[in-house]
Parts: C-alpha cells; sequence; structure tokens
C-alpha cells in the first residue's frame, strides 16, 4: 500500500463515527495463604524422581517438598 492510501483509510477509520470500545480495568485482589515463592535449584535425577513420586501419589511436587521439609524439621 502507498502511503496515501493508509491515509485516506486512517481519516474513514477516524470519521466513521463508531463508538470505541473502553476496556475496564479491575485490580486483581491476591489472596494471602501465608505462602512465598522460593526457588532454588536440585539436581536433575532428584527432580525426575520427585516428578515420578508426584504422579504415583497424585499429588504435587509442591505437596511433596513441603511434606519432606516439615518432616526434616520435626
Amino acid at each position: 500500500m502507498e502511503k496515501q492510501n493508509i491515509n485516506e483509510l486512517i481519516s474513514k477509520a477516524k470519521s466513521s463515527g463508531k463508538k470505541k470500545t473502553i476496556q475496564k480495568i479491575v485490580p486483581v485482589i491476591s489472596k494471602r495463604v501465608g505462602e512465598v515463592q522460593f526457588s532454588f535449584y536440585i539436581e536433575k535425577e532428584l527432580l525426575k524422581k520427585l516428578k515420578l513420586k508426584a504422579i504415583q501419589e497424585d499429588t504435587s511436587m509442591k505437596q511433596l517438598v513441603n511434606n519432606a521439609i516439615n518432616n526434616a524439621l520435626k
């Protein structure tokens, strides 16, 4: 397209008189559940074993890690 054609299209769009859609922005309400994000490095083989155990026990890796840490701290 030539520059002139683009300017004509812009002018037509502006003069069409269609009502503009205005998006309402609503803040996300964050829930505080007593958790914080924590990142660490883990050996690849341990991660594979953790994933497999989570699948076998039909639970999440997060839950397995939390349980292991709680047991270690008792």
